[in-house]
Order: structure tokens, then C-alpha cells, then sequence
């Protein structure tokens, strides 16, 4: 077969196809995503399995169950809060079978979902709040006290999940056939969530998804994890680990949005991600599929190592069949070190953004389609100008993606095994940026009268080989992928400035085993500040950010690289680590 063609490459034009089935039928059949989703929680053979389980305290949800949640939070939230069309809600809350159910529940009345971390501090969440203006903040209360911060918070409904959850209960014995379960009329083209990203550059971003772009998002799912198969609910036996965070985008996308909607059962690992924890649950649940991040990857694949043989024995006996990780990409000796230890686990990638509504690139978990083992090794490019031949294979484009390698000097098209950014185009793509029109333009590119919808710059060089399979080589943004949160080195610089001591600082990656990059200041004190020390650079920082922005390493240095337009020559930062580590050689 033609290389092109298996690639699903199309030279006219320059567009790489997925080669899945599309699930347009899916996409057009529901105007919202709860009315996409809440049916199916009534087919007989899913209303009493379960939909999540809590692995500490064994505590459950069937998919009846949390319809039912949904719908009796919804009236709860519209009756009592007065919740309505439109009204953004910003949800803080750790992971909990809950966490689906609220999300649902706000979805369902036509209002916007605005996700926060619960690791933000209060001024990162004050300015959250600041920028998207929530109507109502549905906060868990062992996270309240973060609300201070947030502007004309007296202002604002602030509902606890805890009160929220016991006035739903009082509902249970509602009659379910009178009571609407979705506002009508909500169309597919309205605001449904808003997440957010630091995007392509800079700093914190709303991204707009409407629930058109939820519902092909969850449907492009579901036809990866069937393996291109036919669609529709299974409730077939799988059990998904859920170890991510799902105000984040990746765990949102795989639990609120896709083993719900695929009928398959979740197990939600609460707390700070430990491997002995993740384990335990895995072999008490029968979990068979288990999201993470690099940072897991590598910890589980350490726990593993040091292991005793009979620990050894006993998990070859487990279920776990495969592990996808995402968030940053993965390096080759990571993956060879888990497949040591899990030799019977198949360990894939899968990539997606924020700004593409979840995955838009994954592995194949079903099916090998020529023979190779493209869980660990690339095809060899063919042409010197792909030079990354130790890459992993992120996968393939899912159902309804089209993608696009762009030049980076000229601005055209590349056939397959040349390296370029990746522009990509699927329903599932964001709306925009929220109050930044500038940005918007900036990320999304009109096409050709000939060609359809917007395509998606996602700032990453990457290349497709003769499969199809795409390879991520190096990133054209800016940003540190520090433990899969995504760290914009602009926020940081300007909590430097701040410091009465600094003169000037910039902020780049530096390699980290356990976290994949880790942020790293290069500091230039200002004159009379010689007493300043590295740990109290780290000290400042740490108690302005979140915890996976925080600054691990310092290096003073006389002066910061930048061009003539002031901007920071960061490819030169690594000379001036460079030249302070051979300073301190000859002392």
C-alpha cells in the first residue's frame, strides 16, 4: 500500500485523515451533552453497575445512581442557588465519585462549567475568578477558606458540595418521569465548560469548549477505547484507575465524559498519587485500563523494581492489561523500565489538549495493525530532516481528526517522516479564549474556502510516519511540563520581579527524572544584594504559586540573554548554566 495512503495523507491537499470510523451520527444525534449522556444510564443492563467507585472507602455510584445525582443537584441548584442558562460555576473540588455527578448537574441546566485546581493558591484562583466571573461557587469545604481571595466573593452563591449532596438525598423518592432531566433547548454550538490552559504562550487562559465539542470529544473516545469499533454502550467488564485529576481536562475527558459515557466502570484513587496505593486498588477492584502522567509512569515503574519476587508473582496474576499515559511524552528509558516491571501491560501514549476538548491522539489499545510493537519504538525516519529517531509513537488520530505537519520557514504542508508543527481540525476543537479575542486569532487558523472549519495550532514539532503514527520531537512553546501541569516560565518571571533583591530573572526547564522538567530561575541580583541566597528565591516563590510551579533550582548569573526587542533568548539560558557550573569548578 501506498505510504501516503496508510498514513492517511492526502498530497493535494497536505491533510493527514484518521483512518477510524467517523462518529458524525453521534456527534449530531444529542444538542447537549447531558442529553448525549443521561439516557444511557437508563439501558437495563448498566442501572445498577457501578459508574465510580471510591478505592478508600469502597463507596459507590451506579449509573442510576448518579443520573439521579445529576438530576436532583440540578433542581437543587436552580431552586435553591438560582442557577440558570448561562451562568458560569466555578467547581473546586478534589477527585470523588461526586465529581461527575456536579458536573452533570450544572451541564444540565444550560450553565458553564469552570473547573479549578484545588492546588491553585488563593490569589491563582482569585484570578481565575477574576477572569471567567462566576455566578456561583460550588466548593468542597475543606477548600473554602481559598474563596477570601476571589473579588466581591460576598457577592457571589457560594454552595458547599457537602450541603449540596445531603439536600439532594432528601429528594431520592422523587417521581424520575416528571422531572426534566435537561433544560430544553440547549444548543450544540452553547458554552458548556471552560478550562483552564496556558495554551500555545503566556500565561492562564479560558478555553471555551461548547457542547458540540463535548459530545464529539466523549464519541471520538469511545471509538478509540472500542478499538474503531462499532460504538454505542457496552458495559462489557472494563474497569478504568482513575489517578488523574478530573479538573483537568485529561481526567475530565477520560471519566466525566468517557467511561461514563461508554457504560464502564471507574475507580477513583483519591489523595496524593502513591504506587502502592494505585496497587492495591488496581488488584481490589480487577481495574484493566489505568490513566496517568509521566511522573506516575516512572514512580510505579521504581515501586515495581524494588519489589519482592512474590510481589513480582502476584501482580503477572492482576487484570491490568494496559496503562495510557499523558500530559507530557514519555522518554524511551521510562518506557523500557515499566515494561521490565509489567511485562504483561501494554504502556501507550495518548495526546490532547485543552484547547481540543481531551484526546485527539492515541495508541491502539486493541489492535497491532502491522505486527510492530509501536508501544515502544518509531518507524526510522526516511529523510534526514526528521533526526528523532529514538522517539515514541503518540499514536494515531482518532475518529473525525484531521491534522496537518506545517513548515516552519514556508508555511506549507509535509508528507510523511518530515518534521513541522502540528496544526489539527476536529468538532471537538475549542470555541476560543475567553476575553482574548487576540489570542484566539493567534491559535486558531482560518482555512481555505475549500477546506471547512479552523485549524488548531498546537505549538508542538512533530511528524507522521508511513502508519500513521504520530511523533512528538520537541515543543515550539515556551511552556515546562512539570509533573503533566503545564507551567508558563512569564508567571513566574513576574513573581521574580517582585522581589525586592532581583534585578532581573527568566525561567526555563531543566530535566528532572521523576517530574520530566522541573522550573529553574536564572537570577540577576541587584546591586547591594549580594546576601541573597538561592533557598530564599525558592522561599519567595514557593509561597506565591502552586506547588508544581514552583521554582526547584537557581543560578545567579550577571545578566539575562534578550534580543534587541526585550524579549528572553531562552535557548541561550543553558550557556549561562553552563558557564556558572565551570565558574564554581575552578573556585
Amino acid at each position: 500500500m501506498d505510504s501516503h495512503l496508510a498514513a492517511g495523507y492526502c498530497a493535494a491537499t497536505g491533510i493527514y485523515r484518521s483512518t477510524h470510523l467517523a462518529a458524525g451520527a453521534a456527534i449530531t444525534a444529542s444538542s447537549s451533552f447531558p442529553d448525549y449522556i443521561l439516557p444511557r444510564m437508563l439501558l437495563p443492563h448498566l442501572t445498577a453497575r457501578p459508574a465510580f467507585i471510591d478505592a478508600a472507602t469502597g463507596a459507590s455510584l451506579t449509573f442510576a445512581g448518579l443520573r439521579r445525582l445529576a438530576i436532583l443537584a440540578a433542581r437543587k441548584l436552580a431552586a435553591a442557588a438560582g442557577l440558570r442558562r448561562g451562568h458560569v460555576v466555578l467547581l473546586l473540588s478534589p477527585n470523588s465519585i461526586h465529581f461527575p455527578a456536579l458536573s452533570l448537574a450544572v451541564l444540565s441546566l444550560g450553565a458553564i462549567l469552570s473547573p479549578a485546581n484545588p492546588l491553585l493558591t488563593p490569589d491563582e484562583l482569585a484570578a481565575q475568578a477574576l477572569d471567567s466571573d462566576p455566578f456561583l461557587l460550588l466548593v468542597s469545604g475543606d477548600l473554602s477558606h481559598k474563596l477570601n481571595s476571589i473579588p466581591d466573593v460576598n457577592n457571589r452563591v457560594v454552595v458547599l458540595i457537602e450541603q449540596l449532596l445531603l439536600a439532594a438525598a432528601d429528594g431520592e423518592k422523587l417521581d424520575f418521569d416528571v422531572i426534566p432531566a435537561v433544560e430544553e433547548g440547549i444548543g450544540g454550538d452553547e458554552a458548556a465548560m471552560v478550562f483552564y490552559s496556558s495554551g500555545t504562550t503566556g500565561t492562564s487562559k479560558g478555553v471555551v469548549s461548547t457542547h458540540g465539542n463535548v459530545i464529539a470529544a466523549a464519541a471520538a473516545l469511545e471509538r478509540a477505547w472500542r478499538g474503531g469499533g462499532g460504538g454505542g454502550v457496552s458495559g462489557d467488564g472494563e474497569v478504568y484507575g482513575c489517578v488523574v485529576p478530573m479538573c483537568h481536562m485529561f481526567g475530565f475527558a477520560c471519566f466525566v465524559m468517557g467511561t461514563a459515557a461508554m457504560g464502564e466502570t471507574a475507580v477513583v484513587v483519591g489523595g496524593r498519587f502513591s504506587p502502592g496505593k494505585t496497587m492495591e486498588a488496581v488488584e481490589a477492584y480487577g481495574v484493566t485500563t489505568l490513566l496517568a502522567v509521566p511522573p506516575m509512569i516512572v514512580k510505579m515503574a521504581r515501586a515495581a523494581a524494588a519489589s519482592s519476587p512474590a510481589t513480582a508473582t502476584a501482580r503477572r496474576r492482576r487484570r491490568l492489561r494496559h496503562v495510557v499515559s499523558s500530559g507530557a511524552p514519555l522518554q524511551r528509558e521510562h518506557v523500557a523500565r515499566f515494561r521490565r516491571s509489567f511485562p504483561d501491560v501494554k504502556l501507550g501514549q495518548c495526546y490532547g489538549l485543552t484547547e481540543t476538548t481531551g484526546c485527539i491522539i492515541m495508541c491502539d489499545l486493541h489492535h497491532d495493525d502491522d505486527g510492530g510493537d509501536k508501544w515502544t519504538k518509531a518507524s526510522p525516519p526516511l529523510e534526514t530532516e526528521t533526526k528523532d529517531v529514538a522517539a515514541i509513537s503518540i499514536g494515531r488520530l482518532m475518529s473525525d481528526m484531521e491534522a496537518k505537519i506545517i513548515d516552519l520557514a514556508s508555511g506549507e504542508p509535509l508528507p510523511p517522516h518530515r518534521t513541522g508543527e502540528l496544526w489539527v481540525r476536529s468538532p471537538s476543537v475549542m470555541q476560543g479564549y475567553l476575553n482574548n479575542k487576540e489570542a484566539t486569532a493567534k491559535t486558531l487558523v482560518a482555512a481555505g474556502a475549500d477546506e471547512g472549519g479552523r485549524w488548531l495550532r498546537t505549538g508542538d514539532l512533530c511528524y507522521v510516519d508511513k502508519r500513521g503514527h504520530l511523533y512528538v520531537v520537541d515543543r515550539m512553546k515556551e511552556l515546562i511540563k512539570c509533573n503533566a501541569y503545564q507551567v508558563a516560565p512569564a508567571e513566574l518571571e513576574d513573581v521574580l520581579a517582585a522581589h525586592p533583591a532581583i534585578d532581573d530573572a527568566a525561567v526555563a526547564s531543566y530535566p528532572d527524572e521523576a517530574a520530566g522538567e522541573i522550573p529553574m530561575a536564572y537570577v540577576v541580583k541587584k546591586q547591594g544584594s549580594s546576601h541573597l541566597r538561592k533557598d530564599e528565591v525558592i522561599s519567595f516563590v514557593r509561597s506565591k504559586v502552586a506547588p508544581y510551579k514552583r521554582i526547584r533550582k537557581v543560578v545567579f548569573v550577571d545578566s539575562i540573554p534578550r534580543s534587541p526587542s526585550g524579549k528572553i533568548l531562552r535557548r541561550q539560558l543553558k550557556n549561562l548554566l553552563q558557564g556558572s557550573i565551570q565558574e564554581r569548578s575552578r573556585m
